[in-house]
């Protein structure tokens, strides 16, 4: 019985992502989709991270997405962020000052795609009306995505 169960849900794994249209890799927090048509470039790719944090006077839950054809970064939550500053090791941070959607400007976004890729640690604080919420995440899964993305037969734009 347990072997008719392992191969049922293999075969779902395996067969699900052609189905739908849509391949996914998950490395720690880090999601990385993409439409399936290996071989183009990586335009219709994303990697999501999700982030929360809860505190005493209100919980914040957000998500930092790079969206792989443009470049650009945004980082989207509740409650609403009003600002937000990303940093990626030592490097300058860069900061959005947009309500609902905080998307960050292109030229410094594009930096920070570069850096994701070699750095090591990114620090993030995000500002609501409800308050300030600082969270430090680990870029693994996104240079893990990265890779996955270059082995589905993908091809990255170049820098």
């Amino acid at each position: 019985m347990a072997e008719i169960l392992l191969l049922t849900l293999s075969v779902q794994v395996l067969i699900l992502p052609t189905a739908t249209g849509e391949q996914t890799f998950r490395s720690d927090e880090w999601i990385t989709e993409c439409e399936a048509s290996p071989g183009g470039d990586a335009s219709n790719c994303s990697i999501t991270v999700p982030f929360w944090q809860t505190r005493g006077h209100g919980d914040g839950s957000f998500a930092l997405v790079v969206m792989l054809q443009t470049g650009n970064i945004g980082i989207v939550g509740q409650p609403f962020p009003v600002k937000a500053v990303l940093r990626v090791d030592k490097n300058p941070p860069i900061e959005c000052k947009q309500a609902r959607y905080c998307i960050f400007p292109s030229a410094q976004a594009l930096a920070i795609v570069k850096q994701l890729e070699i750095g090591s640690l990114i620090l993030i604080d995000v500002f609501t009306a409800k308050g300030t919420f600082s969270f430090s995440l680990t870029p693994k899964g996104y240079q893990a995505g990265i890779a996955k993305i270059r082995a589905w037969g993908y091809r990255l734009l170049p820098d």
